[in-house]
């Protein structure tokens, strides 16, 4: 009786061990579908993803960044040679709050990181231009409310090529008409030429600068202050405040003066509204109608469309509504998406006349790193940061910040390309 029990206590064990085997057997077995369903699956996606890079590829590397060209060409009989400069532009130079957290090293503030990115655009030119839109005061800094920066700011900027700064914004009386005057001394001292704010009300509103034999008026204007209510009439005739009257006044002025070309700075429109004004669109008819041939925007903190427009001699004149901010830390939408313009300007050796003969554009973005990265803050060329990524040659950025490069490059392309 014994014997019998502990036999079918052995084939009891057996079957048990059989149906486990079994059943192991299964798992295995189903646990190496999965596993081989999903090396496929990553497999084709990857396939998918590199197919995808390829063709974005392609497209980067075909695209032209070009919003005008001329139809007239130099005449190959012509004995003497043109004179062709390139005028780089940029929007608001902002130093924000997190920007100046980021700049900190010890006692002072080191912002040259930031912005050498795509110095290159703005070194090659022959001048460049931008408006500055912080003071530089002996108050706290700031970036939020009343702006104020450290002149080692300014300096950075200066670094990487900036020559022309408009003043005239907003934020010009922030600190009154001490922080206003402040401000100029330490931005001419860095060698700086300032437009849009003056010294003494006898200054003129604009500066003629010669570059290779051409003669350019700036003018810039401000559709008003912030602190609007707490600033007298006495104060506001130091800035530039926009009047048709006074800039047909001004540049009037200019032409009598010498100037052969004229470019007005406006800082104008709405906080990050990507489309001009109607407003603005008039202003800017009025301004080509009466002599301005290059209308740069700032103020909205984003990019809005460009558009050429004729004036009464039937020349080419170019509107930029806004260009966005150079550099700033501000985290609204599009914010970061900004552009530096390349103007091509030729002066006939025969006739001594000077047309606006291509702008392009180079996108770049404001790349925020993570704040406990060594250089938050970068700029870089969007085209080609994502062009390196799509061909394999870096790896400094990651795949998100990639789709949001691409993702830019569309929507600044949209915006730029819109119609009025």
């Amino acid at each position: 009786m014994a014997k019998s029990r502990r036999r079918n206590k052995r084939n009891a064990n057996k079957i048990v061990e059989t149906i486990s085997n079994e059943t192991f057997k299964k798992i295995v077995l189903v646990i190496g579908i999965i596993m081989i369903l999903c090396v496929g699956i990553m497999g084709v996606r990857y396939w998918q993803d590199q197919q995808k890079l390829a063709e974005q590829r392609q497209k980067l590397d075909k695209q032209i960044e070009s919003i005008f060209q001329a139809e007239t060409q130099q005449e190959e009989t012509q004995e003497e040679e043109d004179t062709v400069i390139h005028m780089a532009v940029v929007g608001d130079i902002l130093c924000g709050n997190l920007m100046l957290e980021d700049a900190k090293t010890g006692e002072d503030y080191q912002f040259t990181s930031m912005l050498e990115g795509v110095k290159e655009y703005t070194e090659a030119a022959d001048i460049a231009i931008g408006t500055m839109e912080t003071n530089f005061t002996q108050n706290e800094y700031s970036g939020n409310q009343e702006y104020n920066s450290p002149v080692s700011f300014a300096q950075a900027v200066k670094d990487v090529g900036i020559d022309v700064v408009s003043t005239s914004h907003n934020h010009s009386l922030d600190y009154g008409l001490d922080g206003l005057k402040q401000t100029k001394q330490n931005l001419e001292e860095i060698g700086y030429t300032i437009v849009g704010t003056k010294e003494s009300v006898e200054e003129k509103n604009y500066i003629i600068q010669e570059v290779s034999g051409i003669k350019i008026a700036f003018l810039a204007y401000t559709y008003g202050f912030n602190n609007e209510n707490s600033i007298t009439e006495e104060e506001k005739q130091y800035v530039n405040v926009f009047s048709l009257e006074q800039a047909t006044q001004d540049i009037q002025a200019a032409k009598e003066e010498g100037a052969e070309y004229i470019c007005v700075i406006m800082h104008w429109g709405e906080v990050n509204a990507t489309r001009a004004s109607e407003e603005q669109k008039q202003i800017a008819d009025s301004l080509v109608k009466n002599g301005a041939n290059i209308i740069v925007g700032s103020h909205p903190s984003v990019v809005q469309q460009m558009e050429m427009k004729k004036n009464a001699e039937g020349e080419d004149c170019f509107v930029a509504y806004s260009l966005g901010n150079y550099i700033s830390s501000l985290s609204s939408e599009n914010a970061n998406l900004e552009i530096i313009l390349d103007i091509q300007l030729r002066k006939d050796a025969q006739t001594g006349k000077v047309i606006l003969e291509k702008v392009n554009y180079t996108p770049i973005y404001v790349l925020d790193n993570g704040k406990d990265a060594e250089n938050r803050y970068t700029l870089v060329d969007m085209q080609e940061t994502a062009r390196k990524y799509a061909s394999g040659e870096t790896t400094e950025i990651t795949r998100q910040t990639y789709d949001k490069l691409m993702e830019g490059l569309e929507k600044l392309e949209e915006i730029i390309r819109r119609q009025s």
